[in-house]
């Protein structure tokens, strides 16, 4: 029979100093933006939203222009143009010459929040592989000097 303590207490071991080092990448900027952030990861985990958003990465476009771009019907792409107008990843603007005419534009402000999210996660992970590296290291050498 195996025992599996072992690795459960090395584990237990090592997650305090793990959650110590996350609560040093997480700064009170992003805890109060978590709306904001969950908000914009509701808004991009539908694929076809993603699609508008590579869609106005190049320019602005008309709502019918985004409608012939990823082959969807312009009422179904209203209610994806909805949620992304909610979540203030995309705004709405009007045309002088023409008050029926919507054009959709990113809003890079709104992407902030991911970003940042982002950032953390990629200084924790920064950490942890310098962290292995440097173990790697000196457990090389130590092996190097047994006899």
């Amino acid at each position: 029979m195996v025992d599996h303590s072992t690795p459960a207490q090395s584990a237990g071991a090592l997650k305090p100093a793990f959650d110590a080092r996350l609560r040093r990448c997480v700064s009170p900027v992003a805890s109060a933006s978590a709306s904001d952030l969950n908000t914009a990861f509701a808004a991009l985990s539908d694929t076809t939203r993603r699609a508008v958003i590579q869609a106005l990465l190049a320019r602005p476009r008309r709502a019918g222009e985004l409608a012939q771009c990823i082959n969807m019907s312009p009422p179904a792409l209203s209610r994806h143009l909805r949620v992304l107008r909610k979540a203030r990843l995309v705004v709405e603007e009007g045309i002088e010459a023409d008050a029926r005419v919507r054009v959709y534009r990113l809003d890079p402000t709104a992407f902030a929040p991911v970003r940042h999210w982002f950032e953390q996660i990629e200084a924790l992970w920064e950490e942890q592989l310098l962290a292995f590296k440097q173990h790697a290291e000196r457990s090389g050498r130590a092996r190097r000097l047994k006899p």
